[in-house]
């Protein structure tokens, strides 16, 4: 019943909408879950879609985004998020199907899509091979590989421990000290990394997170987020890993983890120890590929 009141009712349903949408399950509607809800609001067809600054965001533009993909136009992951990818993306669509190529997106534009993208494969067959192909060349050490490290304060020891690390391997890599997860995914987009690590420390049971959305969920980011969560299992009992729709894992175009632990005393103890398992489960992707 819908009285005004934020009752346990509201509080259950805020709940399994946080649950469904991947955000972080607390009953709260903050930034993030009424973000959420704004965004679940829009279909593809109920407005324009078009490049402009801040980004359009949206159940349409994710849904734009798969249709796009599953016709072949290159996407990276589908994030719901409507940049520059998209629009180029959108127009490259525009000119093949003999439309206007003025990159916005309304009724005649999402009509041909539908049409044309029936005949072809799944959008999430696509961008797993995209994904794959990235990570096909195997080798024995990072060389090569662009790593950005990022953490959002007082963690800055074990950082330079795991950078210490994936340099002897090989990677350049980048740290990046911010309270804010957006920028920190502005600064491994601008860097062109092809890994992106977060870590954070947190109340709540520990978590290896990777990108989960409407439509995608990272191959990589959850092969490397399994390998870790398994192998950190002596020093962090009960850590998971999991798809998660959060600002550094969505907003960053490479792979990436955030790495949410519960015990600050264990990670500063066995900083060193943690930096080689991270380490080695980068290496160990690049020398195998993607399962």
């Amino acid at each position: 019943m819908v009285d005004g009141t934020f009752g346990e009712s509201t509080k259950l349903a805020l709940q399994e909408f946080q649950a469904q949408r991947a955000i972080d399950v607390d009953g709260i509607c903050g930034p993030q879950a009424w973000g959420q809800l704004v965004e679940a609001s829009h279909r593809l067809g109920s407005r324009l879609l078009y490049l402009q600054e801040p980004a359009l965001r949206g159940d349409d533009v994710a849904e734009l985004q798969r249709l796009l993909t599953t016709l072949g136009f290159p996407m990276g992951h589908i994030d719901g998020i409507h940049g520059n990818q998209t629009a180029s993306s959108m127009v490259d669509f525009q000119l093949n199907a003999g439309l206007v190529p003025d990159g916005v997106c309304g009724s005649v534009t999402i009509d041909f899509l539908h049409r044309v993208a029936k005949r072809f494969s799944e959008s999430s067959d696509i961008t797993r091979l995209q994904e794959q192909h990235k990570f096909s060349i195997s080798s024995h050490r990072l060389n090569g590989y662009k790593i950005l490290l990022a953490e959002t304060g007082g963690l800055d020891a074990i950082v330079a421990s795991l950078r210490r690390n994936l340099t002897d391997a090989g990677a350049e890599v980048l740290t990046a000290h911010h309270p804010d997860w957006g920028s920190q995914a502005r600064q491994a987009n601008n860097f062109g990394a092809d890994f992106c690590v977060g870590i954070e420390i947190r109340d709540e049971s520990s978590s290896i997170c990777h990108f989960r959305g409407n439509h995608f969920e990272s191959p990589t980011g959850k092969q490397l987020g399994e390998r870790i969560a398994s192998d950190l299992q002596g020093l962090f009992p009960g850590v998971t890993s999991t798809g998660m729709r959060l600002p550094l894992l969505r907003e960053t175009k490479m792979p990436a983890l955030l790495c949410r632990l519960s015990d600050v005393n264990v990670l500063v103890r066995s900083h060193q120890r943690m930096a080689e398992i991270i380490t080695d489960a980068i290496r160990g992707l690049v020398q195998k590929g993607l399962d």
